[in-house]
């Protein structure tokens, strides 16, 4: 019979995935392979107590934490975790929640990360100047002429974010993406859209690079391991919008999921981990329980329910994210 510890330092890990895939380039390390996410559930499944995420709230409750428990989410609702991680989840019997962005369900397009990190990083050539509207401000970039040999190809693909820039195309990337990410969607599409002219380049895609359809949202649902969280409509970076904009965002996404008959939890994950006091009061306001941010902490019941860290996986094998995770768990 399983039992619950009420020690002080019980403490409890949320994980945070976003792709089950292989990636040519990954510098927000997003992805992990297929075949080492089947080596990680396997190993979550062996070593640790892997819960619904409705039971970290019903914990919270009731003031007892599940010590060592491991809870599986995904952000952002890609193709790729329904056709790689749902059958392995499924043989392991392994709950996740997935928090979805409703506007992108179905649309069959790139999200505007990926789009800009393909123009920049994918690009087999690309003009040495840019001037770019962004926001209604005039942008001036400098880009030396740099044709995507095997030299740079080999830099971009090694490249992490928080490293030094490799190249002029990875220095400009991370520019226009800060750039980027605190104004509207509809603004970002017409900037994306300006670039991929620019570049005069259009990238060979696959379904898996999208966010899953209606059908396969529906599919994921029949299996009652799996749950539906807040992840906005749009995806915006909460902080940089007005607390009405905040609230319509949560709502026309909670609103999406609960007329599509999904089972939903009231979580939410912040886009990009981006939150302010605004966001934590807005979202209690539309009813959300729990709030989930990127920043690297385990769980314990001195932690705020809406502003909770996750841990993010990254692309290793399952023995290694074993030792990561015993370590923060052991730790003081």
């Amino acid at each position: 019979m399983r039992r619950y510890f009420n020690q002080s330092g019980s403490k409890a890990v949320v994980l945070m995935y976003h792709r089950i895939c292989n990636l040519k380039t990954d510098p927000w390390q997003l992805a992990v392979s297929p075949e080492n996410f089947r080596s990680q559930i396997k190993m979550l499944k062996k070593n640790f107590n892997v819960l619904p995420l409705w039971r970290l709230e019903e914990q919270f409750n009731i003031g007892k934490l599940k010590h060592k428990s491991v809870y599986i989410t995904f952000d952002d609702a890609y193709t790729d975790n329904y056709i790689y991680a749902k059958p392995i989840l499924e043989k392991y019997k392994c709950p996740a929640t997935f928090f979805v962005p409703s506007y992108f369900i179905g649309k069959g397009q790139l999200f505007w990360w990926d789009a800009l990190e393909r123009i920049f990083l994918h690009s087999p050539w690309l003009p040495n100047q840019l001037r770019l509207m962004i926001d209604n401000k005039s942008n001036n970039f400098y880009l030396e002429t740099e044709n995507l040999t095997k030299e740079v190809k080999e830099k971009q693909e090694a490249w992490r974010w928080f490293n030094p820039s490799p190249t002029k195309r990875c220095e400009l990337y991370l520019k226009i993406w800060e750039l980027l990410k605190p104004i509207s969607h509809n603004k970002i599409v017409d900037v994306i859209d300006a670039l991929q002219k620019w570049a005069g380049y259009s990238p060979v895609l696959t379904a898996e690079d999208y966010a899953m359809t209606d059908v396969q949202l529906k599919d994921l649902a029949s299996n009652t391991l799996f749950k539906y969280g807040i992840h906005t409509h749009t995806h915006p970076a909460l902080s940089s919008c007005s607390a009405e904009k905040q609230s319509q965002e949560i709502a026309v996404n909670k609103k999406f999921l609960i007329e599509q008959s999904y089972p939903v939890i009231n979580a939410i994950a912040y886009p990009y981990g981006n939150y302010n006091d605004v966001t934590i009061k807005v979202a209690s306001q539309n009813g959300m329980k729990m709030g989930f941010s990127t920043k690297r902490e385990v769980v314990n019941l001195n932690s705020m329910p809406l502003s909770l860290g996750r841990v993010q996986v990254n692309n290793t094998h399952g023995l290694v994210l074993k030792k990561e995770l015993m370590q923060l768990l052991n730790s003081e």
